[in-house]
């Protein structure tokens, strides 16, 4: 009996040191890590409701010194989450050069669970994903003007890292 209540103290005491997983996080809080580069995905509160952007989020590494902007918007002619990230993009009145210019990846954002199920990212409010799947990031984000910041090209899946406070 002793033995079986230390055993769950313990375990309840390690949960408490444990970080965070996705269950427990809404995705306008969820930081994904890249496995190659270290890159994150950090999530933030979008807009408002009169807005057509629905996430936010900022593609970072401390270690390369590179923090670029990144938002989501739902595409209805193709009924998908299409993300972009983008680098120093001019403020206010732009044309469509200036931002492909500054544009870095550009692509439907998928969302997969723990079983491997892919779906499109969820809206604000859900629970984070487990994983976060951009087809074509890594390639687009290696020959981009940061490109060079990253030693390895990364992959296009995200991992669930952390919730953010």
């Amino acid at each position: 009996m002793k033995r079986s209540l230390v055993a769950s103290l313990s375990l309840a005491v390690l949960g408490l040191f444990a970080p965070a997983v996705a269950d427990d996080c809404r995705i306008e809080r969820a930081v994904y890590a890249e496995g190659e580069t270290g890159l994150e995905l950090r999530f933030r509160p979008g807009s408002g409701e009169n807005t057509p952007v629905s996430h936010k989020f900022e593609v970072r590494s401390e270690k390369a010194g590179l923090k670029l902007d990144g938002h989501v918007m739902y595409d209805g002619e193709i009924a998908r989450p299409v993300g972009m990230a983008m680098n120093n993009c001019p403020e206010g009145d732009v044309t469509g050069a200036d931002l492909a210019a500054c544009t870095v990846w550009q692509g439907i954002v998928y969302a997969v669970d723990g079983q491997g199920n892919v779906d499109l990212l969820p809206p604000e409010g859900a629970e984070a994903p487990k994983t976060l799947l951009l087809p074509g990031f890594g390639a687009a984000f290696k020959m981009s003007a940061v490109g060079d910041k990253v030693e390895a090209m990364p992959w296009d899946g995200f991992s669930f890292k952390e919730c953010a406070p």
